[in-house]
């Protein structure tokens, strides 16, 4: 398991693990979608963006580098994080997107996030929150934007 920061630099979503460090420009984050992992305070969280992420080796060791390059190698989406982050983390994201981008919405249970249903465009849809959509989309439209759902 490893820990996430999340901080805004100059006008960046910056995300640092151990070994990484991906910035996304705040104005080309396109849908931001968080789901509901099976352990308690866990979730996956989704950012689809509209120009490539940044990603740089956090330092300039050997194994930093080997890890980019293994990271750099499996993603073949550089336009989008699929990532689990933990409940102090997806606070972290949410507090700087509701700060930074319009139309950002926030939900207020994440703890009870097992229970999250919604229904959209006539899908029952569990476990999943739509937390911004640059273009106003539903959960539904997202999810089959992304092709998630079909």
């Amino acid at each position: 398991m490893d820990f996430f920061t999340i901080y805004l630099k100059n006008n960046d979503l910056v995300i640092e693990n151990s070994f990484t460090t991906e910035k996304i420009q705040l104005d080309s984050i396109g849908d931001i979608i968080i789901f509901h992992a099976q352990e308690r305070g866990r979730f996956k969280v989704f950012i689809f963006t509209t120009l490539p992420i940044i990603s740089e080796a956090k330092s300039g060791t050997f194994i930093n580098k080997l890890v980019l390059s293994i990271f750099k190698t499996f993603n073949k989406n550089s336009n989008e994080i699929k990532t689990h982050f933990e409940e102090k983390e997806v606070n972290t994201l949410l507090k700087i997107l509701v700060d930074n981008l319009d139309n950002v919405m926030i939900p207020n249970d994440l703890e009870r996030s097992f229970l999250w249903r919604e229904t959209d465009n006539g899908f029952q849809i569990k476990g999943t929150k739509l937390v911004y959509s640059k273009d106003k989309l539903g959960l539904a439209e997202a999810l089959k934007k992304h092709k998630i759902l079909r």
